[in-house]
């Protein structure tokens, strides 16, 4: 959830409805992972709620505690979440707890409208409790200063680590109460002492009651209560505001209750249908495609950085993190986004591939003269993270900017990233071994060899380049681009295809690989070898070869046994256990079906996709996950965008009745 304009769109949170893959003894909904100016990092995570019994002291917790839970959004188009909780105490009587949130058009400050309804009239409290996340994410500094100020009329927890700031405020719409009834920072993990969390004072150790604190410093969590008295039906309104500057993330989340949630909703609800009135949108006609469509659109555009990149994903599956930007994940999505006429956020992920590529003469660990590539992944201001080389890492963003030229015919875009383009087509000519390209990471990140995707994308990459040459008048050096992507294009069944494969003659994730791996990666079929035909265009969709390849995707041991899924490929052990699951992957399933298609093997497979197997896939609010397991449920990282990328492209490609976005041909 995220806001398309002004300063909301500088806020991404993220819900989770548990239970998790784990499967913990855990039922409710809750905020998480709430982020600003940086989608990358979060500020903090965990917005837990929690009601008290004031009779007994017995707390309940909304993550823990809820004995059952609900999520979703206004609208495919307004991410607008609904969360609903419903709790048992232990002498039987029940509670609710309903909250809508959003994110304040106007300004960064996230905005959660609670209700919560109690069946009997014993006297309750309420608590809002979050933890901070403010580290740095590189040096592992993750001191803050945390405290409670009075300004305006209102009580604040503000916090800050020297550079971001937040104010945690809440009102009370129908008494007008701006104070706390109570708060605590405490210091995260501390179980014990005048230091202890939040948390352990609270829900631990506590009897429904704060011990007071008012200020604190590291690593810390903060609460703040609210007496309901007798009252069984209570409202109020929590505001989370950020900024550059105390008064600044003050003023953000005092301005945002004033207005209050009814406003605010109705602004969010209005920039987000003006986003959306600006797009070329043909969704399907089915409703349940449709919404999966819109959403897919919708979770693109909030994980959109200010500075242009899209994270990966708004979620980390224990502890890693996909709040990182890769540049491949980024070129499918401005392949979506150029689909459905999004171009200012096309354009802008384009730039942003443009000012982080290496443009300087920098060798990594294997010594490798980088200059012209992009690092395996970045952090949203453009720094670098993991830096294998992977060369759909290379030729893609050289096919993004031909796709947006082709789609747009602006001149001033192909001469914009023009530079761009020649540097990264410079390094793969470079990047030549007896007529293929040299060895390289392949797209899961975990062999190095003469990849079958990362190979296609470079053929792809200096067909896309010859194409921006001629545009731009160096009829020479599209001459030598395309030269060397058809000698490439002749081997590539050499390197790439095994007749006597693990399944039978597929193609592979990659010949000569650096280190064994089970299946051996040389003779395992991949998910990721269909991007030969769509988009890298490198090998038809209806080639012996190919199709001998999708033949195999039905076979149990590469595909998920109780769903029409297909997996990264046999013997994959990247789950949640670590250890090869029953499942499946939809990015994978989406091109193996695109290739079902075109090659007519199946001419209903990206229409059943579309409109039967994507849909019995979703998470609870409708999105479209990373992987899933054999029954089609969802079992790690909910919501990858690339997945979102592809469903909106294999409607978009259905619409048009062909492929959307295939790089050039010979």
């Amino acid at each position: 959830m995220s806001a398309p304009f002004g300063g909301g769109r500088n806020v991404l949170a993220a819900v989770n409805k548990y239970p998790g893959t784990h499967h913990r003894a855990w039922n409710g909904a809750l905020i998480e992972e709430v982020s600003a100016f940086r989608l990358d990092v979060e500020q903090l995570y965990d917005v837990h709620v929690l009601l008290s019994r004031t009779d007994s002291g017995v707390t309940l917790d909304v993550r823990n505690d809820a004995v059952a839970s609900t999520t979703g959004y206004t609208s495919s188009r307004v991410p607008e979440i609904k969360i609903h909780n419903d709790f048992r105490f232990p002498d039987g009587e029940g509670a609710a707890l309903d909250q809508r949130v959003l994110v304040s058009p106007n300004t960064p400050t996230l905005l959660i409208d609670n209700r919560a309804r109690f069946e009997d009239a014993r006297g309750h409290s309420l608590f809002t409790l979050a933890s901070l996340g403010m580290d740095d994410i590189r040096t592992g500094n993750d001191v803050e200063e945390a405290a409670r100020r009075h300004v305006s009329g209102y009580d604040f927890i503000i916090a800050h680590d020297g550079n971001r700031y937040l104010a945690i405020a809440q009102r009370n719409p129908e008494t007008g109460q701006t104070t706390f009834d109570g708060q605590r920072i405490g210091l995260q993990g501390v179980e014990s002492g005048p230091d202890r969390s939040a948390w352990q004072d609270l829900y631990v150790d506590g009897t429904g009651t704060l011990t007071e604190t008012t200020e604190k410093e590291g690593k810390v969590d903060a609460a703040i209560g609210l007496h309901a008295g007798r009252e069984t039906d209570v409202r109020w309104t929590t505001g989370i505001g950020f900024g550059k500057s105390e008064r600044e993330a003050i003023d953000n989340v005092r301005w945002t209750l004033d207005a209050g949630y009814e406003r605010e909703r109705a602004t969010f609800e209005a920039v987000w249908e003006a986003w959306y009135a600006n797009l070329s949108l043909s969704p399907p006609a089915d409703a349940t495609a449709r919404e999966l469509y819109e959403l897919s659109v919708t979770s693109i555009k909030c994980a959109q950085d200010r500075l242009g990149g899209i994270i990966a994903g708004a979620f980390k599956p224990e502890q890693f993190s996909y709040r990182y930007i890769w540049p491949r994940d980024l070129v499918i999505m401005i392949q979506a986004l150029s689909s459905i006429g999004a171009m200012p956020e096309a354009r802008r992920a384009l730039d942003w591939l443009d000012h982080v590529q290496i443009d300087s003469h920098t060798t990594d660990k294997r010594d490798i003269d980088r200059y012209g590539t992009w690092w395996q992944n970045y952090y949203a201001d453009g720094s670098d993270h993991w830096q294998e080389l992977q060369l759909d890492q290379v030729g893609g963003p050289i096919y993004a900017h031909w796709l947006l030229y082709e789609e747009t015919g602006d001149n001033a875009l192909l001469e914009a990233h023009y530079p761009m383009s020649r540097r990264a087509a410079d390094f793969l000519l470079s990047w030549d071994q007896d007529g293929f390209p040299k060895r390289h990471q392949d797209p899961w990140e975990e062999i190095w060899g003469h990849t079958t995707e990362g190979s296609a994308a470079a053929i792809a990459g200096l067909r896309s380049m010859a194409e921006l040459a001629s545009a731009a008048g160096d009829d020479a050096y599209a001459k030598r681009c395309r030269e060397r992507a058809a000698t490439w294009a002749s081997n590539f069944r050499e390197y790439c295809f095994e007749e006597d494969g693990l399944l039978g003659a597929h193609y592979v994730t990659a010949s000569d690989p650096e280190y064994p791996d089970w299946p051996p990666a040389d003779r395992r079929p991949d998910g990721a070898v269909f991007m030969a035909y769509w988009p890298w265009n490198v090998v038809a969709a209806d080639d012996e070869t190919m199709v001998s390849t999708v033949e195999h995707a039905t076979d149990t041991a590469w595909r998920a046994k109780r769903t029409p899924c297909l997996g990264r490929y046999p013997g994959d052990d990247y789950t949640p256990t670590g250890v090869d699951e029953d499942g499946g992957w939809p990015i994978c399933e989406a091109y193996a079906d695109m290739v079902r298609w075109q090659s007519g093997r199946d001419t209903d497979a990206v229409s059943d996709y579309v409109h039967h197997h994507a849909p019995e896939w979703v998470t609870s609010a409708n999105l479209l996950p990373e992987r899933v397991d054999g029954a089609g449920r969802p079992r790690w990282n909910a919501n990858l965008l690339w997945s979102q990328a592809t469903y909106v492209l294999l409607a978009e490609s259905m619409r048009r009745g062909e492929p959307y976005g295939m790089a050039p041909g010979r």
